[in-house]
């Protein structure tokens, strides 16, 4: 049976443990340069996020599944999905986004993401910050082939 109190010293120890991690958190979040960077590449990365849910979502139903409320990137239906709607994507682009494993250039978009919204670690947000750039770029043509589809397909 789990144990559901703790010794006064455990206590101590825990709200010690809390009070460390505030700490860490506010030494990290000192830069705010860096603060802002990570905060737009969250953003950006949730427009990518919400755009990509538009077309899963269709794409589920139309496979029969119920309606949900939550739904889950997995890079295993990433690249149907979009073929569903029309989209031609490189996928080694949608893997830089989208996908879970790392690579040689580092970790993908989404685990960064992750990284730095669960639980901000530091490593993440100095990648962010180095690969900035490389980053971005993934996003926004991400999301320049989602605007400007029919554009450039006609």
């Amino acid at each position: 049976m789990p144990k559901l109190k703790l010794s006064e010293k455990e206590k101590r120890q825990l709200r010690n443990s809390a009070k460390s991690e505030i700490e860490r958190l506010e030494q990290l979040l000192q830069c705010n340069e860096d603060v802002q960077i990570v905060d737009a590449f969250k953003n950006l990365f949730n427009v990518c996020e919400s755009a990509y849910k538009v077309v899963l979502k269709k794409h589920q139903l139309c496979k029969g599944k119920q309606p949900t409320d939550f739904l889950k990137i997995d890079m295993r239906q990433v690249p149907q999905a979009l073929a569903f709607a029309g989209y031609s994507f490189d996928k080694q682009l949608l893997t830089d986004l989208f996908g879970a494993q790392p690579s040689e250039k580092g970790r993908t978009a989404k685990k960064l993401r992750d990284c730095t919204t669960h639980n901000i670690d530091e490593s993440a947000v100095k990648e962010i910050v180095s690969r900035k750039d490389e980053l971005f770029g993934y996003m926004n043509t991400f999301l320049q082939i989602i605007k400007n589809f029919d554009t450039i397909a006609a």
